[in-house]
């Protein structure tokens, strides 16, 4: 891909707000559930047994649905080169050659193995993308990928 042909590169401060998000989403869900629950199990009868059985069955299976349901969004995502703090945010990763979406392999491969490389060494691979020239961090440059605006 071209340079004159490529859509303009996404800025690192937006970058780190689209990696921000991606953590803080799943929290803005979390905290307001576990005041629920909280409030829920203030009202359960203080004598141990049933009561407290089933409020303790009723959090495991609303952690596992809400793992789940996240996960789901997730995953989907990749397979347009999305994170959810990149889709809020309007950016998207695509391949570095072609400028076509990453793909959910691709994403899977810079999410996993790609991030944890560029964090091992005090995250000296996210902070590379300040010197490149294509605001590539060592995750993208394992995954061929770059990141781009689209609106």
């Amino acid at each position: 891909m071209d340079l004159t042909s490529r859509p303009p590169l996404a800025g690192i401060l937006v970058r780190f707000a689209a990696l921000l998000l991606d953590g803080v989403v799943p929290m803005l869900i979390a905290i307001p559930a576990g005041i629920v629950l909280w409030i829920i199990s203030l009202s359960l009868p203080g004598v141990p047994g049933d009561g407290m059985q089933i409020f303790a069955i009723f959090i495991v299976l609303l952690t596992y649905l809400g793992f789940m349901s996240y996960s789901a969004l997730v995953l989907a995502l990749w397979a347009y080169g999305m994170t959810p703090g990149k889709w809020m945010l309007g950016i998207r990763v695509v391949k570095a050659d072609t400028g076509k979406p990453a793909g959910f392999w691709r994403m899977a491969l810079r999410q996993t193995i790609g991030q944890f490389v560029s964090a091992i060494l005090c995250y000296l691979g996210y902070v590379w993308a300040l010197v490149d020239a294509n605001r590539q961090t060592w995750h993208d440059k394992i995954a061929k990928t770059m990141v781009i605006r689209t609106r």
